[in-house]
């Protein structure tokens, strides 16, 4: 092999890491969030460690959840017996374990003992009380926000009503207010508004451990204040500290992180207000160093516009707010985990936000509430299409080795491994490297619609999980510890990302990351490129477009004059036109704008991941910068083999076929040389003989069952509400001959899950379609016996949905054709499917 990197691969190294790819390590498995909603029992909670185990993950993440035992309790003697007995299992199992820092969420409360060792540590806000006075008049008010003797009278100030709820700034004074917070007013004819402005608790709660704890019941915890200080310090001795004492010898070995969980300054459910704003003591120092005037004569402007600088007062407000919670919370929890030799890990409150993430040595996002979905325009659009390129940007900007994303909670039981899997790839593309299902300690009654579904032990798709689980630790193996190749930076607000560049970068197949305000403060300028973290980039975009400040400006200028692109104002229809143009192409596929690609480059190799987003099969020819011989990598089952390609123009040509929900990898080896005379593997064809029965169906036990096949069986009497697995079986006949022809069948619909046997020699399992898998090499001249096992969804069990169910069809069976594509240059003769 010709060696053009100055490097040589051995036939031995080269192997190796195809053996690494099909069975990566275990650290690399997904770790689900273990909820522990009910009763715990150790010989329960062992047996599911293994199941987690079996199934390929890499550890798991104890959360105390709603419904949690009362007999166990949290941190009682009985909670840290079984918390050491799973951490030990963990370790004996080569798994890891990270802890969760609350009891349910959101962090910071430590199960209301924040609050009870002192009170006034309980969340705060600010509310306001208002009067209307038509003037002239005079007169004596008192605002009275209730009766609560903790509550504190910041100011009173008056202003001139322009219009509905809009004062004149101009107008704006302070009333004096006496002991007992009576104020007198005197103005002139005209509309006038008396804001009174008051600090409060907020009454913020948390979803906590036990029946009757949930947020909007009577026993739920008191949120604590996170942006004091003080309160900060005691969180973390009621927890971190604890689990440390407990579980010391285990911290930087089987411990390794710390999840936190959507960290929120007033809690849930803020009883006080309405519209109260986050508060803490202390805080009206910070606001005064970020504003010009009298910062208590323009509190009225979070509730009321008040001229042409509300906007920016309230801008600087929440900046003041955030940056006191990164700094007092965030930092804090940081810096503990990184003393301790673990990682600060989970994520914020808002998913299209990604300061926080610069004090996590392991940043995170989820992505929950059926928020994204195949067929949703948030995949692209709106904050929620931001939620994996925030953990990813922040791992790269800031130099972490891992990227991590909760994920599928309140998804529901409808959720299906088609949805899972889309899901999974949808993270992938954008970077993620490390995932947190759901799992569920208990589905008995009301414990099963604990934020659900279950991810793996109760779930009927149980058996074929694992399908997932390697699937998934091979691609985050392959996107971890090596460099994501990406030229574009999108500088946006670090509290608040845009997206409306990455929507247009994203059906072009551009790869990009975000950047913040004190990512490009601290970046520097190399040959032309802007250097920031792991990253080197040749164009920033700016995105909202009228967000740089002046300081920015002065380092994108220098960036520009060195070489670099900087695109400050750009029009939807032209972005890409103005990258590509001054950038070329990284991978050139055009066509397909639900093709997504990440490029990443580990062990000598440019690694080029494609994900097919949409429902249909994406084929043809495509071209990459990268040059050398290729391989084509598939996640799904682990193989590796050369493939076609043919340098041109100084790019790599070859040809890709995805079909719906795929995911393959194309490995380019640059010390090596492309080979273009290589055969392709066969796809499907036309559709040689139906199989039409008749079908037999039994159920798990092999007694026969009057359900329909082809058909649904979700309709049918006694299956309305069944989830589980129906067995379906045929007799088929193949031609007499010297050699059975290679085959594939096409199972048609399915509802959900198809595993398939032909001759009783598994063939595969397909959970998703196409339902399409190759059986010529198990069948035999003359007849054959064909069972199909269906899986449905738990969706009918538990939530009565009857979705479709069963084996629908219709069966065929379909020729092989081998894939016709021009690497010279020439028209592909594929057609598009």
């Amino acid at each position: 092999m010709s060696d053009r990197s100055g490097q040589n691969e051995s036939v031995a190294e080269r192997e190796s890491i195809h053996a690494v790819f099909a069975d990566p390590p275990r650290e690399f498995g997904m770790m689900p969030m273990w909820l522990w909603n009910d009763d715990v029992t150790e010989k329960e909670m062992l047996r599911q460690i293994h199941e987690f185990y079996a199934q390929g993950f890499g550890g798991f993440i104890p959360s105390v959840r709603n419904g949690f035992s009362r007999r166990v309790g949290y941190m009682t003697d009985e909670y840290w017996r079984l918390m050491r007995i799973a951490v030990e299992e963990a370790h004996k199992l080569g798994m890891k374990v990270i802890l969760y820092d609350e009891a349910s969420y959101p962090s910071g409360s430590a199960h209301g003992e924040v609050v009870k060792e002192n009170p006034e540590y309980a969340a705060r806000c600010l509310i306001s009380v208002q009067r209307k006075i038509t003037g002239p008049a005079s007169g004596y008010w008192r605002p009275n926000p209730g009766r609560s003797m903790a509550d504190k009278l910041l100011c009173v100030v008056l202003g001139r009503e322009t219009a509905s709820d809009i004062l004149d700034p101009a107008s704006l004074k302070l009333l004096t207010a006496s002991e007992h917070q009576l104020v007198r007013y005197d103005v002139p004819e005209g509309d006038w508004r008396i804001v009174s402005v008051w600090e409060v608790f907020s009454g913020g709660k948390i979803r906590g451990a036990y029946p009757q704890e949930d947020d909007s019941e009577p026993l739920s915890p008191p949120a604590g204040d996170i942006l004091s200080p003080d309160a900060v310090a005691c969180f973390i001795r009621h927890t971190h500290d604890q689990y440390l004492k407990h579980l010391k010898e285990y911290f930087g070995n089987t411990v390794i992180g710390f999840f936190t969980d959507e960290p929120n300054p007033l809690g849930r459910g803020a009883t006080r207000g309405p519209n109260p704003k986050a508060f803490s003591v202390g805080f009206l120092e910070d606001l005064r160093k970020r504003w010009d005037a009298d910062v208590h004569l323009w509190l009225p402007a979070l509730w009321l516009d008040c001229g042409p600088r509300t906007a920016e007062f309230r801008r600087t407000y929440e900046s003041a707010i955030q940056d006191r919670l990164f700094k007092v919370f965030y930092a804090a929890l940081g810096k503990w985990c990184g003393d301790h030799n673990i990682a600060l890990t989970g994520h914020p409150a808002a998913h299209n936000e990604m300061g926080p993430l610069r004090y996590f040595q392991l940043p995170g996002q989820d992505t929950v509430w059926r928020w994204v979905l195949p067929t949703k325009k948030t995949r692209l659009e709106g904050p929620e299409s931001v939620i994996p390129k925030s953990a990813t940007s922040a791992a790269a900007i800031y130099d972490r080795r891992r990227t991590s994303s909760e994920l599928f909670g309140a998804y529901g039981w409808r959720l299906t491994l088609d949805e899972t899997k889309w899901l999974l790839d949808w993270h992938l593309a954008r970077g993620n490297n490390l995932f947190y299902p759901r799992c569920l300690f208990s589905i008995q009654g009301r414990h099963a619609f604990e934020a659900e579904p279950d991810q793996c032990i109760h779930n009927v798709w149980r058996p074929y999980f694992g399908i997932i689980g390697n699937y998934m630790r091979r691609v985050c193996w392959l996107l971890a510890d090596g460099l994501e190749i990406c030229d574009v930076a999108i500088l946006t607000d670090v509290n608040k990302m845009a997206w409306n560049a990455s929507k247009e970068l994203q059906p072009a197949q551009i790869d990009y990351l975000y950047i913040d305000d004190a990512a490009l403060a601290k970046a520097k300028i190399e040959s032309g490129r802007l250097a920031i973290g792991t990253q080197k980039f040749r164009a920033v975009i700016c995105d909202p477009q009228d967000l740089v400040t002046t300081d920015e400006l002065a380092k994108l200028m220098a960036f520009r004059d060195a070489g670099g692109l900087v695109i400050e104002k750009w029009e939807a229809g032209s972005l890409v036109g103005q990258l590509v143009k001054a950038l070329g192409r990284d991978v050139d596929f055009p066509g397909w704008p639900d093709l997504r690609t990440i490029h990443y480059r580990k062990s000598r190799r440019d690694f080029y991941l494609f994900v097919n987003e949409e429902e249909d099969t994406i084929e043809g020819r495509l071209s990459l910068a990268s040059t050398g011989s290729v391989e084509l990598w598939d996640p799904l089952d682990g193989s590796t083999r050369p493939w076609p390609a043919r340098v041109a123009d100084a790019r790599t040509q070859t040809y890709l076929r995805l079909e719906r929900r795929q995911a393959l990898v194309l490995a380019v080896d640059p010390s090596g040389e492309p080979q273009a005379n290589m055969e392709l593997p066969s796809v499907p064809g036309e559709v040689v003989a139906p199989i039409a029965g008749p079908w037999r169906a039994l159920n798990a036990s092999g007694s026969v069952i009057n359900v329909p096949c082809p058909g649904d069986w979700a309709q049918e009497r006694g299956y309305k509400t069944f989830s589980g697995t129906l067995r379906f079986l045929t007799d088929f006949e193949m031609p007499k001959g010297p050699k059975v022809p290679v085959l594939y069948l096409d199972m048609g619909r399915v509802g959900d899950i198809a595993e398939v046997l032909v001759n009783g020699e598994p063939v595969g399992v397909r959970a998703w379609a196409p339902y399409v898998l190759k059986i010529g090499h198990a069948c035999r001249a003359g007849s054959n016996l064909l069972e199909i096992r269906v899986t449905n969804s738990m969706g009918n069990v538990l939530d009565g949905l009857q979705m479709p169910s069963g084996l629908m069809g219709p069966v065929v069976l379909r020729e092989a054709r081998k894939p016709e594509i021009s690497l010279d240059g020439g028209t592909s003769k594929t057609p598009r499917l």
